[in-house]
């Protein structure tokens, strides 16, 4: 079994005049950026699809309700495609609900900061989280990434106990949300991971959860005791990240132990293909991620008395 199953991102029709390479799993926004741009794609014929809700790019005046924004989901799929097919909802093999991210801030401008909300500014978004699992579940008949929300352990757990009643525990997945800039600001989060990861893995195992997907993470101090967790309850651990196809266009390659601070932007007549290639080492790595330094080799202390009880 692969160890973390690897979906990347896409935001471009093309790699530097190469066709997109995924691999065998990709997820797509309708979205992108602070302006909110349709994400012009062209998804590879052989990858399976995981639809992200757009929820990442949408400020404070840019929500939509549920409806409008499963709509843009279904838009999106049906507008762009492969090869020679419009439309990529036949590939989509989930589609994400329409979360509340508080991993960062907006100034009211329309500029925001990577500042993760305060706890009791976050029990707003965990209302509308759980609400979107809600409309997601009861409004579409596929397969889906139900996404949690929270600040502290506490506030996680709590989420998470609502989504899960949602959940159709035979085929959805449940998201792990609002850890995406974990790796800019790890003396902070880390804790509050470790906590997470104590409270919630063994209750979503004990109700029923088969996998996780922890959106946008690929920090491996993360991604270690998150591993071994899942591992230690039986459940398969997913992620994501438009990272491993940008990097190399930007002087970068590598993560944790293969990373390479010497690496130059390669010529433009190749640089498509060596995004592809960093998308495979990465995938690769992934795969065989209890074989880093960074996963977790001891087994988890026994569960606090008030998790037994959670």
């Amino acid at each position: 079994m692969t160890d973390i199953l690897f979906y990347c991102g896409i935001n471009e029709c093309q790699w530097n005049h190469h066709p997109v390479n995924t691999g065998p799993y990709a997820v797509v926004s309708p979205v992108y950026g602070t302006k909110v741009k349709e994400n012009r794609v062209a998804v590879p014929d052989n990858a399976a699809v995981m639809q992200d809700s757009g929820a990442f790019c949408d400020g404070p005046e840019d929500r939509l309700d549920y409806a409008a924004a499963l709509r843009r989901q279904l838009e999106h799929s049906d507008k762009w495609g492969y090869s020679d097919k419009w439309g990529y909802s036949d590939k989509i093999i989930y589609r994400a609900s329409y979360d509340l991210l508080i991993d960062e801030t907006w100034d009211g401008q329309g500029n925001r900061e990577k500042r993760r909300w305060t706890e009791s500014a976050a029990n707003e978004a965990v209302e509308i989280t759980v609400n979107a699992a809600r409309y997601m579940r009861d409004n579409y008949d596929g397969p889906c990434v139900l996404s949690a929300q929270g600040v502290t352990a506490r506030q996680y757990l709590e989420c998470v106990r609502r989504v899960i009643s949602i959940m159709d525990l035979s085929r959805d997945i449940l998201g792990f949300g609002g850890w995406c800039i974990i790796g800019k600001m790890p003396r902070a989060m880390m804790p509050v991971l470790r906590d997470t990861i104590d409270l919630v893995i063994p209750y979503a195992a004990k109700q029923g959860v088969k996998k996780i997907h922890i959106w946008g993470v690929i920090y491996p101090k993360a991604l270690g005791p998150l591993l071994r967790a899942c591992d230690d309850y039986g459940i398969q651990l997913s992620t994501d990240s438009a990272g491993p196809q940008m990097k190399p266009c930007m002087g970068s390659w590598g993560y944790g132990e293969w990373r390479n601070n010497h690496y130059e932007v390669a010529d433009p007549a190749i640089r498509g293909l060596e995004r592809a290639r960093h998308v495979e080492l990465t995938r690769q790595w992934l795969s065989a991620f209890r074989r880093t330094k960074y996963y977790v080799q001891k087994p988890n202390v026994q569960p606090r008395l008030f998790e037994v009880s959670a």
